[in-house]
């Protein structure tokens, strides 16, 4: 059984943000972290240099919002570099990329390159809003969603995947164990 596709370069980052969460700690609580710490400095230094704390809130309020508009524009320049970069290696922006599920392994495929990661090896798939992602040790497998063309080739597409992982692994995979109930 396989699922077939276009994937476009750095796509794979929206998945892989997800897995940060499941083997410790996600970006969403770094994220926090570093907002309750720079607002928490930021003030505190602010009424000691200026005695006010409205003013030190103020000043701190837009300290964030210019960290998120700049983390914004990182974000677009990153994406748009990556591609050139590829472009310019002669490697194409866009993938055919096909995953297909075998008796023995979960086989990863683009045009020049094979991935084979023995069943034994997946150590937990979940769901995000658009992919599937396949945990294989320190690696990870992204399956965007719209590659099936309909949900039950997807429940029949991950129910075939989840009968083939290892028990540790199935119980790790809340989110394809429900889907193949």
């Amino acid at each position: 059984m396989e699922a077939t596709g276009i994937l476009v370069a750095g796509e794979n980052a929206n998945a892989m943000a997800y897995i940060k969460g499941r083997r410790g700690i996600s970006p969403r609580q770094i994220y926090t972290i570093l907002l309750i710490v720079m607002l928490g400095t930021g003030i505190s230094a602010g009424v000691w240099v200026s005695g006010s704390w409205i003013a030190a809130i103020v000043t701190a309020e837009f300290t964030f919002v210019g960290l998120v508009i700049g983390g914004l524009i990182i974000r677009g320049l990153i994406a748009s570099s990556l591609r050139r970069a590829l472009v310019q290696r002669g490697i194409a922006v866009e993938q055919q990329v096909r995953l297909r599920i075998t008796a023995d392994a979960l086989v990863y495929e683009q045009k020049d390159f094979m991935t084979t990661a023995n069943w034994s090896c997946v150590t937990d798939m979940y769901r995000t809003r658009k992919y599937w992602v396949f945990l294989v040790q320190s690696s990870a497998f992204v399956l965007p969603r719209r590659f099936f063309a309909t949900s039950e080739a997807e429940r029949d597409f991950i129910t075939k995947a989840i009968a083939h992982m290892t028990d540790a692994a199935r119980a790790r995979s809340p989110d394809a164990a429900k889907i193949a109930a």
